[in-house]
């Protein structure tokens, strides 16, 4: 159906009047921005809608008898036979992306059921819809970024979009919800890291954990600016580690896992994938020892010298390419004098943390990871997502409820990892232009 619209816009302006600046002019161009679009829209609707009822009942004084529809019945599903019934007194509003419209709707009376309805809604499937799906996806992902009141304001000054910080936490939820319980990738990712959060949400006085599991499955560009490939895995909040097990017995055994070295994580590595090597985090080896021996109320001089002396260590180890062996030597000599000065728990720490230490060191390990460009030797690929939930979630006077920080953690994750189901919805959603449309500036000479 061609749909055909011409448009009168009339403005107000003095070009020569005093006071006239630029600032002005482009006022003015954000005040067009803000009402052309739903306005056009409203005019297009309104004539389609015509077109369409002329189209399925005949002439508005010609009505004809049997003419095929594009849409069903809603109630017996019939596809013809329809005849005019009025229009509705009050206008319907509809929110959507690019502002409020009010349409004046024309009825149509099914002559099979004697069913009554608005066919232009039943068309473009929007029965029992107050804001559209676009609208509600692009409020959902501006409160990924932000808090929902400074979503909704964004949204309106910007983009002319109807919001509140209330229809922002429900947009969030909306998405959620049709994103449901993400499955695993189905691409083998060569490794795998596991690394949790702790978030301010429910009612504990420390809050709840947020647990993720990501695949790393390339690298690419130039050497001193890699961009890693990833791919969602799993993620739960408020469960303990096992409760990963669900989402990540689908995954093939990957050539490496990364830790953080919470016991938890390392004991869900070894049962998921029993053959498959752990590698520690190098960032967490010394930051755990500095808490381990802060338990211990070690010398706070000693402690970082201990924890500087393990850094060189792994780092030694990794640019002149030791033997297992001696790396391993070498870790019991630094090990040592914490059991030597009963510092029980740095010496039951790096007790723990040996036999996951230099696991990079292993040549089978290195040439199978040589086209990652090497050994994963940190978790820092999913350190990137953590940080973004932390910067979202750690706000100051701030408490999320459970169910509230699961939802934001889903779309979150989904989105910034490009989970194909996101990615579909959002292909779903987002549609791009198909109607042709041109516009005409006519001049006087």
């Amino acid at each position: 159906m061609h749909v055909e619209r011409s448009f009168t816009l009339s403005l107000e302006v003095d070009p020569i009047a005093d006071g006239v600046s630029w600032a002005q002019w482009e006022a003015l161009g954000a005040a067009l921005a803000r009402d052309l679009p739903g306005r056009t829209l409203e005019a297009v609707a309104e004539e389609y809608q015509e077109r369409l009822l002329e189209r399925v009942c005949g002439a508005r004084w010609q009505p004809q008898r049997r003419l095929p529809a594009p849409f069903a019945c809603p109630g017996c599903g019939a596809e013809g036979d329809f005849a005019r019934k009025g229009r509705r007194s009050r206008a319907r509003r509809l929110d959507t992306s690019v502002g409020t419209l009010r349409l004046r709707l024309g009825n149509v009376v099914c002559r099979g059921c004697e069913r009554v309805f608005a066919p232009l809604l039943v068309l473009l499937g929007l029965e029992g819809v107050r804001r559209t799906d676009r609208l509600g996806l692009r409020l959902a992902e501006l409160s990924t970024q932000m808090s929902f009141a400074r979503s909704a304001k964004v949204a309106d000054e910007l983009a002319a979009m109807p919001a509140t910080a209330g229809r922002a936490h429900t947009s969030l939820a909306d998405v959620a919800g049709l994103l449901g319980d993400l499955p695993p990738a189905d691409t083998r990712p060569e490794v795998v890291l596991l690394d949790g959060t702790g978030a301010r949400a429910g009612t504990g006085k420390l809050g709840v954990g947020v647990n993720l599991a990501v695949g790393l499955v390339g690298r690419s560009g130039p050497l001193r600016r890699r961009r890693a490939a990833t791919v969602w895995l799993g993620a739960t909040v408020d469960q303990p580690w096992s409760a990963m097990a669900r989402q990540l017995e689908s995954v093939a055994a990957p050539t490496l896992v990364v830790v953080d070295g919470e016991e938890a994580i390392t004991d869900l590595a070894a049962r998921l994938w029993p053959d498959t090597p752990v590698q520690r985090c190098w960032w967490h080896l010394p930051h755990g020892l500095r808490k381990a021996l802060y338990r211990d109320r070690a010398h706070p001089t000693w402690a970082r010298t201990m924890c500087t002396r393990l850094h060189e260590l792994l780092h030694d180890a990794f640019a002149h390419d030791w033997d297992q062996t001696d790396a391993l030597a070498a870790w019991d000599d630094l090990a040592r004098p914490m059991a030597t000065m009963r510092h029980d728990a740095a010496a039951g720490y790096l007790t723990a943390a040996r036999p996951h230490a230099f696991t990079f060191l292993d040549e089978r390990l290195q040439r199978a990871l040589a086209p990652l460009g090497g050994v994963e030797l940190g978790t820092g690929v999913i350190e990137r997502v953590m940080r973004e939930l932390n910067a979202r979630t750690d706000i100051g006077g701030s408490r999320w409820s459970t169910p509230g920080l699961r939802d934001l953690v889903t779309v979150k994750t989904a989105q910034m990892l490009h989970h194909p189901v996101y990615e579909h919805l959002r292909k779903e959603i987002l549609q791009p232009n198909t109607i042709g449309f041109a516009l005409r500036r006519k001049v006087n000479a």
